[in-house]
């Protein structure tokens, strides 16, 4: 009987666009055309982490980069989480059970869509983040097809990179953590504690290879190099890191400072650039 289901999770913050009503959202765009929006994805999170672990960080993110706007004296909305998005990298994690991607070219015609969409009802500022690193080459080429086509004015943020040298300071571990490490456990914890079950999860870390090419780490963060190829079998249990240490508190610190970082950016160069 549906009035005895437990309750999985609950969505707290202030309210995005799918928790509005019309006459609401209508209300707080006098204040505002910056509309914030998160891209995530349907992808394995090992055995401590729920499927959609992407999507629920997401919809805490839209809420944390709000507030940070707020910080900064700049009003928006929170838009909304889309939990679909393009696959996991092979070389680095291949053939996982429970992923259901978009091809690259369907996820650049969704973003183009949504935005276009967003634009008709008054919206003029977009601020596009990611929750799912794999997302960063798609969501730039629709953001410039975006620009150059219908005059949108965006920022594509993704957080990952410049919070490399965070992490140790809030972490318990100071090694690298990578999916489904310490971080994103902690994370996933502040935004839905009873869908993640890392308790005495063992840690999990492979050795680095010892050829060295200047780059930004990762393979999917971007810039330098993009790698498109095999690189090494995957023997991981499906996570990187120390995902047992992880603890809602640190997590919430985790979103303070992505959605610092983010308002920052959209300060800069959707607020401030003319200035």
């Amino acid at each position: 009987m549906i009035q005895n289901w437990e309750t999985l999770y609950e969505v707290k913050g202030p309210k995005s666009i799918m928790e509005m009503t019309a006459p609401e959202l209508k209300e707080a765009m006098k204040e505002t055309d910056i509309v914030i929006l998160s891209f995530s994805a349907i992808e394995n999170h090992a055995a401590h982490l729920p499927i959609g672990s992407d999507y629920f960080q997401a919809l805490m993110l839209i809420r944390s980069v709000y507030e940070g706007l707020l910080e900064l004296g700049i009003k928006s909305v929170p838009g909304f989480a889309i939990p679909l998005g393009v696959d996991t990298n092979h070389f680095e994690r291949d053939d996982l059970f429970g992923n259901v991607p978009l091809h690259q070219s369907t996820f650049i015609a969704v973003v183009k869509d949504l935005v276009l969409g967003l634009k008709k009802n008054g919206f003029n500022k977009f601020v596009l983040c990611m929750n799912h690193c794999e997302n960063n080459a798609a969501l730039h080429v629709a953001a410039k097809d975006l620009a150059e086509d219908h005059g949108i004015e965006s920022v594509v943020a993704d957080w990952v990179p410049p919070m490399n040298d965070f992490w140790p300071t809030v972490c318990v571990n100071a090694e690298h953590q990578g999916h489904g490490g310490e971080d994103e456990t902690a994370c996933v914890l502040a935004a839905t504690p009873k869908l993640v079950k890392a308790e005495n999860t063992p840690p999990y870390y492979y050795d680095e290879p010892t050829m060295e090419v200047k780059m930004s780490g990762l393979h999917y963060y971007g810039g330098a190099v993009g790698v498109y190829c095999p690189v090494r079998k995957d023997v991981t249990p499906g996570y990187i890191g120390n995902p047992s240490d992880a603890t809602a508190e640190t997590g919430i610190k985790c979103y303070e400072a992505y959605g610092a970082w983010i308002a920052k950016v959209v300060q800069k160069y959707l607020v401030n650039r003319m200035k």
